[in-house]
Order: structure tokens, then sequence, then C-alpha cells
């Protein structure tokens, strides 16, 4: 009997301890709430006086004084979107999530980091994710290009005439089928980001949106088709081209990426995809391969669509069944993806373009001498904090972010040059 009320008794503490606990997390959430919303407010009025001040600069009588007064307030607003140690204020303020997140998680899922390691946690992740996705990318269509080689001796035809085999039809729809999923786990991903503050220019995010829908409508073509095999015998070497110039940006842009987070001219949420960064030297090789890359893009999509587009002249297979042995469906769909290629090709050519001649303006005249930053010649401290190298970022120097950062204010660069499987898109790492 003396047992049990000392358990019971002990039962009791334990309850209480349970409740006290409980209303100690109440009390914490509702101060961190308050606190949130205290900072949104703040956060915004400032925000406003940035964009008011700036207003006022621009209308300054003399360009000199306009300048200067632009540059100060420059500063200011790059410690507000991520430059200054707390990272991007304006997660504070309840951003909308985009519309990707909306569609596949809802409208109420709060994807924002609040701790600056766990925001980095996720910067690290995607970029984990890209060095592996990229390994795939090309031992995939490789194995796929060498798989065909075999089949057309095999047969004892000229490359690229043979029929695939059964073994390799089946690898190529699950190539196509991993294509869908990258390209939409990438275009979760770098929404994430851009949530916390990452700067991906949108094209790059809108490229993995068209690679994913090309992706998925070209594995639910006929994969017997010859319109379709035509189209995979080009793919797949182009794809071998395009992983290995990924490996290139990876290889040049992500030491490149910490070093100038460190410097404070990319925020700590930056990645390698959303910067074009790099030496003069290194760009050297990096630029005339994305173009290539590009023209190559373009030349295939054009081309297969050029083939195919007579299937819709045709008014046959429209309202009934299509004959047997026509390959109406087949040349009909490959042309819409080489239309997709070739837009994709085009975007990602006056992207990469347009970053290209950004990176010469900021060395022109104005901008020599170093670069004036938001802490006064200091790095900022949470892009310190970054600044040290991990165990899985090989060769990263610290006094740098990643083939994305792409997020609207976006620093989009030549290394998010991916190619898109089926719609596939010039991403470099």
């Amino acid at each position: 009997m003396e047992e049990k009320e000392v358990l019971k008794a002990e039962a009791e503490q334990v309850l209480a301890r349970c409740r006290a606990l409980s209303s100690r997390a109440l009390t914490y959430c509702n101060r961190i709430v308050g606190e949130s919303d205290a900072l949104a407010v703040e956060i915004k009025s400032l925000l406003q006086t940035i964009s008011t001040a700036e207003k006022q600069a621009r209308a300054l009588g003399k360009r000199a004084d306009a300048e200067a007064v632009g540059a100060i307030l420059k500063d200011a607003r790059n410690v507000m979107t991520g430059l200054g140690p707390g990272g991007d204020l304006r997660k504070f303020c309840k951003p909308k999530n985009p519309w990707l997140i909306r569609l596949l998680l809802g409208d109420k899922i709060n994807l924002v980091a609040m701790r600056i390691d766990v925001s980095q946690g996720i910067r690290e992740e995607y970029h984990r994710f890209r060095d592996t996705s990229a390994a795939v990318m090309l031992l995939g269509p490789l194995s796929l290009v060498l798989g065909m080689s075999w089949a057309d001796r095999h047969q004892g035809v000229p490359f690229g005439t043979g029929m695939l085999t059964p073994w390799l039809l089946t690898g190529v729809q699950l190539y196509l089928g991993w294509l869908a999923y990258f390209y939409l786990a990438m275009a979760l991903r770098e929404n994430v980001l851009y949530v916390n503050g990452s700067r991906i220019r949108s094209w790059w995010m809108q490229h993995h949106y068209w690679s994913a829908a090309a992706s998925l409508g070209i594995l639910g073509l006929p994969i017997t088709s010859p319109a379709v095999h035509l189209f995979f015998r080009y793919f797949l070497l182009w794809s071998v081209f395009q992983a290995v110039v990924m490996f290139v940006q990876n290889r040049y842009q992500r030491r490149r990426m910490y070093t100038r987070i460190a410097l404070g001219r990319n925020t700590a949420m930056d990645v390698v995809a959303g910067e074009a960064c790099g030496t003069s030297g290194q760009l050297l090789l990096l630029y005339p391969m994305l173009y290539t890359l590009q023209v190559l893009q373009f030349s295939i999509g054009a081309g297969v669509a050029w083939r195919t587009y007579p299937a819709f002249l045709s008014p046959e297979g429209w309202l009934e069944t299509e004959a047997q042995g026509s390959d109406l469906r087949g040349m009909r769909g490959v042309c819409v993806v080489g239309v997709v290629f070739a837009y994709m090709a085009y975007r990602n050519f006056l992207t990469t373009l347009l970053i290209m001649l950004e990176k010469r303006g900021r060395r022109g005249p104005t901008s020599g001498g170093s670069r004036r930053d938001v802490s006064g010649g200091r790095a900022p401290p949470a892009a310190a904090a970054v600044a040290s190298p991990r165990s899985g970022d090989a060769g990263v120097t610290a006094p740098p972010g990643a083939s994305a950062g792409d997020a609207r204010g976006q620093g989009a660069h030549p290394s998010e040059d991916k190619g898109a499987g089926a719609g596939g898109k010039g991403k470099a790492a």
C-alpha cells in the first residue's frame, strides 16, 4: 500500500512537471510570435522608408549627390535583403509562398527557417543534391548511348539507325522518369531557398518547370516511334556534354561563391546556380562551353521540330484513331518537345549573355577598386560564419552559394544552365 502511494505521488509530480513545461512552451511561442510580428511591422516600415528615400535621391539636382546618397541607401537595402548578420529580414514579414509550393503543399505551410544554421543547412542540402544528380545525369545518358552503339553494331547497322532493344527502351523510360523527378525536386528546393532569402533569377526556376513538363510529356509518347527514337539519339548525346559542363561549373563556382559570401558580395543563402562566379581565366573556359551547349540545344530542338512539324498539317489522328503504322502521334509530340527545347536554349543564351554583360559592367571604371560593403569594409558576421568550409566542400576557401540561388532578386549565373531532361536546359552547376 505504501509503495502504491509513493508511485501515485511520483506520477502526480510527473503530471505537474508536464503541465508546467507545456505552459512554458506556450509562453515561449507567444513571445516569439509577438516579437516576430513586431519585427515584421518595423521591417516593412524601414523598407518603405528606404524606397521613399531612394525616390528623393533620384530627384536631387546634382548627379554626384544622387549617386552618393543612392550608394548609402543601396547598402541599407542590401542589409535588409540578406547582407547583414540577420540574413534576409523580409522573411519575418510572412512572405507569400510561391505557386509551386502552394500547389504541392498548400498555402498555409510555413517554410521560412528562422535559425541561421537551419537555413544554411537547406542551402548545403541543395548543393549536395545537385552534386549527386550531376553524376546521374552523366552516367545515365552515357550508359544509354553506349548501349545504343552496342545494339547498332549487333544489328549490323550504322550508329543511330538501329532499333532500341527492350532493355534500352526500359532504360530510356526510367531516365526520363528520373529527369521529371529531378527537375520537380530542383524547382521545389529552389522555391524553398527563395522563400528563405536566396537570390535566384526567376528564369532558372522557370527553366525547371519547363524541363519537368517536357520530361513528362515525352515520357507519355510511344517509345517505339521513329521520331521519338531520333530525338533520343540527339538528346542523349547532348546530355553527356551537358553533364560535363555541369561538373566544370560546380568545380569553378562552388569555391568562388563562398569567397563572395565572405566578402559581402553575395548573401549567405545564395547558391551556385544563382550567380555566375569565377575568375576571368576560369570563365574563358566556362562561357564557351555554356554557349556551345546552348547552341547545340537550340540546333537539336529546332532541327527535330522542323522535321516533324508537317505532322500537324495532316487532318488524320485528331478526331479519329490513326492508321496502323502511322507515326503522327510521335511526330507531333516530338515537335512540341523540340520547340520547348529550342525555347529554353534561347532563354538560357539570353540570360547567360545578360549575366556576362552585368559582370563586365560591374568591373567598369565606376566599379574599380575594392567594392564598398555594407559593414564598412568588413564581411558581414553572418557571411563570415558561413565562410568556413564544411567537410563536404572540398577546396572551399574561407575568408562564399549555389546552381542556384535564383530567386527573383536573383543573381543568376551561367552555372545554372542545367540541361533539362526531355525539356533540357543548359544549366551548369
